[in-house]
């Protein structure tokens, strides 16, 4: 009767935090954000600003990236998660053809099985962190930027070159891989394969970052 109880009062526990994950996402925005170009002029490699009112547990870093791992385990990311590019003012056939780049872009996933594993609320807050930093960024070939929170590791690798990007581009990206990973009790990374090449996902809180061979 109480082992009944018990796991009665756990899978209580499991479905609300799953709920309260799911709302959360639901809540969340994706913004509009350019893909990743690559940088050839001056400019620092740095860590992203911490938001106004970020809880103290959140940290930002910078990395390199320290796990080789296969493209035979990726797969095409489902075109609704292919960010779009913003432009001051554009036709309606330059829409057109911007949509139909989008969906064509080569950005692969892939989700594996980690033990231990970070909490899928541990990760909502980086994702909204990241979300709410609004920085604009410059990555060096090879290195990453890391942002932490309790059990959970967000990253963003340049696999090949160094680029510039914003914190509204990897939010989105680490708001995917917590849609198709995540929530299904897994860690993962998103892998952009067009120039300049990049990488992002999460992982537990101070596992090495993974790499691809994409270059």
């Amino acid at each position: 009767m109480k082992l009944l109880i018990f796991l009665t009062l756990f899978l209580g526990i499991a479905l609300a935090l799953e709920t309260a994950s799911l709302e959360a996402r639901q809540r969340r925005s994706r913004k509009k954000a350019n893909r990743p170009r690559k940088f050839s002029g001056a400019g620092a490699f740095r860590a992203a600003n911490r938001p106004a009112g970020a809880p103290a547990d959140y940290k930002t870093s910078i990395g390199k990236a320290s796990r080789k791992r296969s493209r035979d385990g990726l797969k095409r990311v489902p075109p609704e998660f292919i960010d779009p590019v913003q432009r001051l003012r554009r036709r309606e056939f330059e829409t057109l053809q911007q949509l139909r780049r989008q969906v064509s872009a080569s950005d692969f996933f892939e989700c594996y099985n980690a033990n231990p594993r970070p909490t899928a609320g541990d990760c909502d807050v980086v994702i909204d962190q990241v979300l709410g930093s609004g920085d604009d960024l410059i990555v060096s070939a090879n290195s990453c930027l890391v942002f932490t929170y309790r059990t959970c590791q967000g990253f963003f690798c340049s696999l090949c070159q160094t680029l510039s990007t914003s914190t509204d581009f990897i939010g989105n990206q680490l708001d995917t891989v917590d849609a198709l990973c995540v929530e299904n009790g897994q860690t993962g990374s998103i892998v952009g394969e067009d120039a300049p090449q990049w990488d992002a996902g999460f992982t537990y809180a101070g596992e090495g970052l993974p790499s691809y061979d994409v270059c």
